[in-house]
């Protein structure tokens, strides 16, 4: 459809061009480059010329005799260009709107397992708690649906083969030595820190953020559900609106 609609406008274009020529241009005519800018002039018996039209470095056409031939066959040239140039951006924007998923479809995300760093291995009370508990943040959201990687788990969502994963995130969660300040002596004291950090990946396009939250280790569930809704905001505002339609 859209093809042949360009025929048509290019076949108009060319008729427009045929009539206006054989409505009869005896006249002859001289065109002049000056600073980048072309006017056009109509040249007289006696070598005098008038300026029929000029075009500046924008494209924009200033017609100085509205009833010369060629005038009108400039006004008619742009007209059905316009109207090309028109239609093709429509066209772009609806193309381009089709390709977006849309603001109520989900958003698959591949979360994989925790990397911690040996300390924190041995502060874990269970083997995989951490990934659990990180993993809880997201089961809930109604936007974005998890990719379980091990099939064999129930209770949670099967991978979504037919589309793949949308984002990745890859954690890491580490514990380390930092200083604070005591709320009742103010002064600095040495304390032991829970570092969340991640790495979130878009699919298509292909791009890549890093999220970080730490907090006091004994406040371990705080800081990661302040590192979850960082993952998060990273994955609805930056990532959603550019992933293609599933």
């Amino acid at each position: 459809m859209a093809i042949r609609t360009c025929l048509r406008m290019m076949r108009l274009l060319w008729c427009v061009v045929v009539v206006l020529m054989s409505g009869g241009c005896s006249s002859n005519y001289y065109t002049a480059n000056v600073n980048g800018e072309q006017k056009v002039y109509r040249l007289d018996e006696r070598g005098g010329k008038t300026l029929v039209y000029e075009t500046d470095l924008q494209g924009k056409t200033t017609i100085y005799d509205a009833n010369d031939p060629m005038a009108r066959r400039q006004v008619a040239s742009q007209e059905v260009v316009g109207e090309l140039n028109l239609k093709t951006n429509e066209r772009l924007a609806q193309s381009n709107n089709g390709s977006r998923r849309q603001p109520n479809e989900p958003i698959y995300v591949d979360l994989a397992p925790a990397e911690l760093d040996e300390q924190m291995q041995k502060a874990e009370r269970a083997k995989g708690a951490v990934a659990e508990q990180i993993r809880s943040e997201f089961v809930a959201d109604p936007m974005i649906k998890l990719i379980e990687r091990d099939q064999e788990r129930s209770g949670l969502l099967k991978p979504h083969l037919s589309a793949g994963a949308d984002v990745e995130v890859s954690p890491k969660v580490s514990l380390k030595e930092a200083y604070g300040i005591d709320r009742k002596s103010g002064k600095p004291v040495r304390m032991l820190a829970v570092v969340f950090e991640a790495t979130i990946t878009s699919q298509t396009p292909h791009v890549t953020y890093t999220v970080s939250e730490s907090g006091h280790a004994q406040r371990n569930l705080e800081v990661s559900k302040r590192f979850a809704k960082q993952v998060k905001q990273v994955i609805l505002e930056k990532i959603a609106p550019n992933i293609p339609a599933h």
